[in-house]
């Protein structure tokens, strides 16, 4: 694989110390903490890695011998058989030898017919073989090792987006809550303007359809309310998802994370080498390598030992007569499989370098993922400040305005105009907070910066 990417880019980025602050210690912290350790999606992650391990087991346990009991029983009728013509042989001169000794010592035989199919025959006996030279069984077990680091890596990668998720989903629950306040504040402010209004028309210093107005205002805000609240629990319940709990469940709050948005400072960056998907490609090319060097085992011969000890013979009995050993060597070479093999080693090396330029297009990718990450970073920086200005300003001609109204030198429409631009303000204010914290997370996601357990 390719070392760093040459140029170095350079960037200005955050505080190193700013996830450390800000998102590795406190209430958030703790919740990543549980997150990592209740999904449910980890624990089939999980899984996987551990049928990864047991695979290297049974890798293993092919260099170790193999025992077994192989039990056999036979019954049998007809089919081919073998005549013997015994008695054409040996009667003519049992005959002569009879008239000879002047005896019947030597008897007539019959010629005999023998089948092919044993029957009553049985073959009971405990094998055991081991292999003595397999080459191929070192590469496998290799193979399933670097499998185990493919499936942890692979496990690593989804903790490390999940540390994502849930730091995208607390800030978003924690913009809800801003924006619930922003409209309960935005609700006060009408229904204070509503009172003024009655007090207007009661003294007639106003006409009643101000009065309607003003309703209609606290309508607004009130629909506005609603809508927050509900995104508001609808975000805690995403939160709670992530981490496994019931989706009521209650949920701490850290304001200071709002807060301890900091300035960032130059430093010198290059694509980070630790990010998981890069890893799994040379992990995957490893894999690939070792399987070039399996396949190319074809050309070595195999050799195995075995023994076998058991009985055999007809009727099932167990004695001397029956008792047998066998024990060798036994050697495969495969010389010629149509040129199968070849082809498998072609296909071999054409997945080398595939992986080769999969991981070249992912080093660019991964570089250009970054610096546009960072440029929604600082736009996401200089948005907040431009809003937290025009709250400032909003706030002041709110109040400009409605001092100017109970004067009576202003309309009830420019007083609206101005309250719905100061909420208006207050709510982009706080996406815009939210905002450059999902940026910063997305820099930690990038940078692979969070340390996994």
């Amino acid at each position: 694989m390719t070392k760093k990417m040459q140029p170095t880019l350079l960037l200005l980025l955050m505080l190193a110390c700013f996830a450390k602050q800000s998102f590795s210690q406190g209430i958030l912290d703790h919740y990543i903490k549980q997150g990592l350790d209740s999904n449910l999606a980890i624990r089939q992650q999980s899984f996987d890695l551990e049928k990864a391990k047991l695979d290297l087991g049974r890798a293993k346990a092919l260099f170790l011998p193999q025992v077994g009991i192989n039990a056999q029983y036979t019954l049998a009728n007809g089919g081919r058989k073998i005549d013997v013509p015994l008695g054409d042989l040996l009667n003519n001169v049992y005959s002569s030898l009879n008239d000879i000794t002047s005896s019947t010592k030597f008897p007539q035989v019959q010629n005999q017919s023998i089948q092919f199919l044993p029957n009553n025959f049985h073959d009971t006996k405990v094998e055991l073989s081991v292999p003595l030279y397999n080459p191929s069984l070192g590469y496998n077990r290799k193979i399933k090792e670097e499998l185990i680091n493919t499936n942890q890596l692979a496990l690593s990668q989804y903790k490390r987006e999940l540390v994502f998720n849930i730091r995208q989903a607390y800030f978003q629950y924690l913009q809800s809550l801003k924006a619930v306040a922003v409209y309960n504040n935005a609700l006060a402010t009408v229904q204070e303007n509503l009172r003024l209004n009655e007090k207007l028309v009661k003294n007639n210093a106003a006409t009643k359809e101000v009065v309607l107005k003003a309703k209609a205002e606290v309508s607004k805000v009130e629909t506005s309310l609603t809508e927050a609240t509900q995104n508001s629990s609808n975000a805690a319940a995403y939160f709670n998802f992530l981490l496994n709990k019931p989706l009521q469940a209650a949920i701490d709050i850290d304001s200071s994370i709002i807060n301890a948005l900091q300035q960032e400072v130059p430093v010198s960056l290059d694509v980070p080498e630790n990010r998981e998907e890069l890893q799994q490609l040379k992990s995957t090319a490893k894999v690939i390598e070792t399987t070039l060097k399996l396949t190319d085992t074809y050309k070595l011969p195999t050799l195995s030992g075995f023994y076998n000890i058991g009985y055999q013979g007809f009727g099932y009995k167990f004695n001397n007569e029956q008792f047998y050993q066998l024990g060798g060597l036994q050697l495969r070479w495969n010389l010629f499989s149509g040129y199968d093999n070849k082809l498998k080693t072609k296909q071999a090396q054409l997945d080398r370098d595939a992986i080769q330029n999969q991981y070249n297009d992912a080093e660019k990718k991964m570089l250009l993922q970054l610096t546009t990450t960072y440029n929604n970073y600082q736009a996401s920086l200089k948005a907040l400040r431009s809003s937290a200005d025009e709250v400032t300003s909003t706030k002041e001609v709110y109040r400009l305005m409605q001092s100017r109204y109970i004067q009576g030198s202003a309309l009830l429409i420019e007083l609206i105009d101005a309250r719905t631009a100061m909420t208006n303000a207050e709510i982009k204010h706080s996406l815009a907070q939210l905002a450059v914290l999902n940026k910063a997370a997305e820099l930690e996601r990038v940078m692979a910066t969070y340390k996994l357990d």
